[in-house]
């Protein structure tokens, strides 16, 4: 199996659930959603919304038999614009309370982290856990990463997981920082050059 199709927007919230489930051991997902007993539907609703977010701007992919996404900002497009902000504020502060304004500020440091260069931005990519170990992460990232290279242009991410970096890596990108979220795990930027 390798292929990926776009994600179509009634399709929105199931590919939430999916990247919900592939993040359910994520360190930054419990940071941001730390009440145990409510986090999976905080972060059902987080990746269906940046879901949704990627279908507007034209780059949400699956595996074709759905047990898997990659959700892409294409070049200059700012990913989390008014509309997904207010979005994810709301997601935030129903989960965290007082504690919405330290998450929010403890993230908003990555963005600063974006190349210059006109890039493509991974926002997320998983794979069911049921359904991993079969290279079904390395479709999804090159479905884009086979554009990049045609066209020249750079890819960015942000690895939330440690054991992630590995597969990053194979596929061509560097750690560039480590950003120390507030009191909470260690944050990634990767970058990748065309090739």
């Amino acid at each position: 199996m390798n292929e990926t199709r776009h994600v179509m927007p009634e399709r929105a919230e199931q590919i939430g659930s999916v990247l919900a489930a592939a993040f359910a051991d994520d360190p930054v997902m419990h940071w941001m959603f730390p009440k145990a007993e409510t986090r999976q539907g905080f972060v059902t609703a987080f990746m269906t919304m940046a879901c949704r977010r990627s279908i507007e701007v034209g780059h949400a992919y699956e595996l074709a038999e759905g047990s898997g996404a990659a959700l892409w900002g294409p070049p200059g497009v700012h990913f989390y614009n008014e509309a997904a902000g207010i979005e994810l504020y709301g997601i935030l502060s129903t989960a965290n309370g007082d504690r919405t304004d330290f998450v929010l500020e403890g993230l908003s440091g990555l963005s600063e982290q974006h190349p210059e260069a006109p890039h493509f931005y991974l926002s997320n990519i998983g794979v069911d856990p049921a359904s991993r170990g079969n290279g079904y992460g390395a479709v999804l990232l090159n479905r884009i990463l086979a554009t990049c290279d045609t066209e020249g242009i750079v890819a960015y991410l942000e690895s939330s997981n440690p054991r992630n970096v590995s597969l990053y890596e194979r596929a061509g990108f560097e750690v560039t920082a480590e950003i120390e979220l507030p009191e909470g795990p260690v944050m990634r930027p990767m970058t990748r050059l065309p090739r």
